[in-house]
């Protein structure tokens, strides 16, 4: 998902504005996270044996675990996170 080609064009023609650090380097920092990104993200992962986690009903908790797992580790690391929810997801994830 996200911008098609937008690493490129970064990449391209701001090459400044990419770079890789550790996240010890936003210690006390606000950071703006795509929450629908983000839950995507651990929806679609799959666990080394091939499962996902569930709850006893079965049903799928693994983007739950996943985001307050992230979320702990930013915050054992001094980050606060906010996770922005911007609108209606699109239909390519209705299914998830």
């Amino acid at each position: 998902m996200g911008i098609q080609g937008l690493t490129k064009l970064l990449g391209d023609h701001a090459p400044a504005s990419m770079k890789e650090g550790d996240i010890k380097n936003f210690f006390g920092r606000k950071v703006a996270i795509d929450a629908s990104m983000s839950i995507y993200q651990f929806l679609i992962a799959v666990r080394q044996d091939g499962s996902q986690l569930t709850n006893e009903e079965g049903e799928t908790t693994s983007h739950l675990m996943g985001m307050f797992y992230r979320t702990i580790r930013m915050v054992e690391n001094g980050i606060k996170p906010v996770y922005v929810f911007d609108g209606k997801p699109p239909e390519m994830k209705s299914g998830e």
